[in-house]
């Protein structure tokens, strides 16, 4: 192993003593009856003999001087319990700021790029000691008292103002103090009292970082003319003849995704075609035949590593001017130690679509349903109408909703009492609150509220729908069946 010495340890052990220092005590009264307030020094306390030796002036008989502070490490321990994923290696790409050899400044302009890959550090739990010695119980007090109230219980620690050093922030916690070195009763040959404090620090260690130069592209060379003639191809240029992207997912299999557990697919079964949409309200069968997911791995040559490889769900959304974007929902992955046939998926919450429409509480059937003694406020995605004469069923509770007319797919919400239509299907628009038979497909502003993608969650299932108005249906977000190209995977 190449030799490294960062003196990390080294700093804490400076960084504690600094937070012993400048500590003062007031003296009593001179000849002249004046007081002084002077500060406490603060040594290592763990020096060498030949050092010692010269403190001491080559005799025995030297006193310690005093008061002082002696601080110093009692133990270095590994600590389990903070331990991380040994192999986790994380990146970050900066750019330094350009510097000017000749003014010796650095100027605004951008320089030399870089990568930067930090290793997983290792943790420790440093355990420190300060011993105060005094020669009378005041000074003992005074530079107690000074010290204690700032450990309520802990001190944050920072070793260094680095911002790719992750490790720069701990604490030093207060853990143990012993008043007195004197044994009881206390005799006059000892002068010197010593208190002792007891810290400790939770500390990483890390291995040196790897730093790699960020490479430029200078150049890039792509034919954008048509042949016969010369001239520029336009759609050459933005279309699919010559500049297009093409996803290939491996052995072009699809991926059915079911709460937390994913199935890749071979070739599709019949009743593939029944669900081809993911409709939220049907139940999704098996696709297809079951590929193991180890055969993924020799096809690649690599190995999933659990909670390091991710997959990436491709969507289609809109954004809120109704334009067309894509969609990625993210996460990690490992396969089912239990059936190599299932992969089990921890979503990025991040990555998860913004819901536009607030949550409701439950998605029930309005024929079936009693909503008699909900309270205000409770909402509810209907999965069938409700509110007049072909829907309603005597003895059902279909009734009990008074004079609410809704369909299927909307969102209803109880005001004062009564339920009214806070998204109306017809109009799929979440924002502006339309109640069925009060507006028609334009809003207020004339502007048209059709053809934008809206997001809820169900409170009781925790599952997220999507709405989609060319459908007029409601998908669930990211559960269902992906086509293939339409899923990624990240080894």
């Amino acid at each position: 192993m190449q030799h490294f010495y960062d003196a990390q340890i080294r700093r804490y052990i400076l960084q504690f003593i600094r937070m012993m220092s400048n500590f003062t005590y007031v003296t009593g009264q001179n000849s002249k009856g004046a007081s002084e307030t002077l500060q406490v020094p603060v040594k290592y306390g763990d020096m060498s003999r030949q050092v010692a030796n010269i403190i001491k002036k080559g005799s025995e008989n030297t006193l310690i001087a005093a008061p002082q502070v002696s601080a110093y490490i009692t133990n270095l321990a590994y600590d389990r319990d903070r331990m991380q994923n040994p192999y986790h290696i994380d990146k970050k790409n900066i750019r330094e700021r350009f510097f000017d050899t000749d003014t010796q400044q650095y100027t605004g302009a951008p320089g030399q790029g870089h990568t930067i890959e930090r290793i997983m550090p290792t943790p420790f739990e440093l355990t420190f000691k300060a011993d105060i010695f005094t020669t009378n119980t005041d000074q003992k007090l005074q530079i107690l008292e000074q010290i204690l109230v700032l450990f309520n219980p802990a001190l944050e620690l920072q070793t260094t103002d680095n911002f790719l050093d992750w490790t720069s922030l701990s604490f030093v916690e207060l853990t143990d103090i012993q008043f007195t070195s004197r044994a009881i009763p206390q005799g006059i040959a000892d002068e010197i009292d010593v208190a002792s404090l007891t810290f400790r620090t939770p500390i990483w260690l890390s291995p040196p970082a790897k730093l790699k130069k960020l490479g430029v592209i200078e150049k890039i060379v792509n034919s954008i003319f048509v042949e016969e003639t010369g001239t520029v191809d336009v759609d050459g240029i933005l279309g699919s003849g010559i500049m297009f992207r093409q996803n290939v997912t491996p052995g072009q299999f699809g991926l059915l995704v079911l709460g937390n557990r994913m199935t890749l697919l071979g070739q599709a079964s019949p009743t593939h075609a029944d669900n081809i949409e993911n409709r939220a309200f049907v139940s999704q069968s098996q696709y297809g035949t079951k590929i193991k997911w180890t055969s993924v791995e020799a096809m690649y040559s690599k190995t999933f590593t659990a909670g390091l490889s991710q997959i990436k769900l491709q969507q289609s959304s809109t954004d809120v001017n109704g334009d067309d974007i894509l969609v990625e929902v993210e996460g990690t992955i490992a396969i089912d130690p239990q059936d190599d046939n299932t992969m089990l998926f921890t979503v990025d919450q991040d990555s998860v679509p913004t819901n536009t429409i607030n949550a409701v509480d439950a998605v029930i059937n309005p024929q079936t349903f009693n909503p008699t003694g909900v309270a205000n406020g409770t909402r509810y995605l209907l999965t069938e109408s409700v509110g007049d004469d072909s829907t309603i069923i005597a003895g059902n509770g279909a009734s009990a909703w008074g004079t609410l007319v809704a369909s299927a797919n909307d969102i209803v919400e109880k005001v004062d009492g009564e339920f009214v239509v806070d998204f109306n299907a017809d109009f799929d628009d979440g924002s502006t609150q339309l109640q069925r038979g009060l507006q028609d497909s334009s809003s207020a502003n004339g502007d048209s509220t059709r053809g934008v993608v809206q997001y809820v969650t169900n409170l009781t299932s925790s599952i997220q729908y999507k709405w989609l108005p060319t459908s007029n249906i409601w998908v669930k977000s990211y559960e269902g069946f992906y086509e293939p190209g339409t899923w990624t995977i990240v080894f």
